[in-house]
């Protein structure tokens, strides 16, 4: 997918590119939602100015392919401990998002090593928490979980075991983390399918969502 520059108002305020990709429903096709990626340096340029025009800039090409679908900022991780939940949630508002229209995708490891401030402060003002799972530290699926994520984002196998999310299957550290986010009600994601047999496959294995090379394709 082509990378979107965003202007601004002087060379030094540059604001970040981005990309947006898809993620649709594993079980019918349909599309789920949107993913915004800023490119660029994040150090440098996650202001609030250049994330409101950025935000801005997503929403507008998403309505323009005719996609009415919730986006999704993948927030970089190089840089989630240093952010502001009133910077994100004003920017956000600034660009004309709605609570129901964009989710915040923190990082796991980052949230793991910090603390969950960022995502309860941003849960606190209304937004939606997408969590990017990290296979070496999971957290917790407890209540705590179900008041502030709403979806799970975890790296698929190519061919999944067939009886990966069973009560009596393998209990592999993905299986494990599987069951868990079920029984907190999370939307189970994959970060990316390639085919529609691996589609088949991560949706008969507890995966709702995934991303990549087939939800692309579906939306030629």
């Amino acid at each position: 997918m082509n990378v979107i520059p965003f202007p601004s108002r002087a060379p030094a305020q540059e604001a970040l590119a981005f990309t947006i990709g898809a993620r649709v429903d594993l079980r019918i096709g349909a599309l789920a939602a949107g993913v915004v990626r800023p490119r660029g340096e994040p150090e440098d340029d996650f202001s609030y100015s250049n994330l409101a025009r950025l935000l801005r800039a997503a929403r507008m090409t998403w309505r323009e392919r005719g996609a009415y679908t919730s986006l999704v900022l993948a927030v970089p991780p190089s840089i989630q401990c240093s952010l502001d939940a009133d910077l994100l949630s004003e920017a956000a508002n600034e660009a004309g998002c709605t609570r129901q229209g964009l989710n915040f995708e923190l990082n796991e490891r980052e949230l793991v090593r910090d603390g969950a401030g960022l995502a309860e402060e941003l849960r606190a003002r209304g937004w939606g928490i997408t969590l990017r799972g990290d296979p070496d530290c999971p957290l917790p699926f407890g209540a705590k979980a179900r008041s502030l994520y709403s979806e799970l984002v975890l790296d698929a196998p190519e061919t999944p075991d067939p009886f990966l999310a069973l009560e009596s299957g393998d209990r592999s550290p993905l299986g494990r983390r599987l069951l868990a986010a079920r029984a907190a009600d999370l939307i189970i994601s994959a970060d990316s399918v390639r085919t529609a047999a691996q589609a088949r496959m991560l949706a008969m294995v507890g995966f709702d969502r995934g991303g990549g090379p087939f939800a692309e394709a579906g939306l030629r």
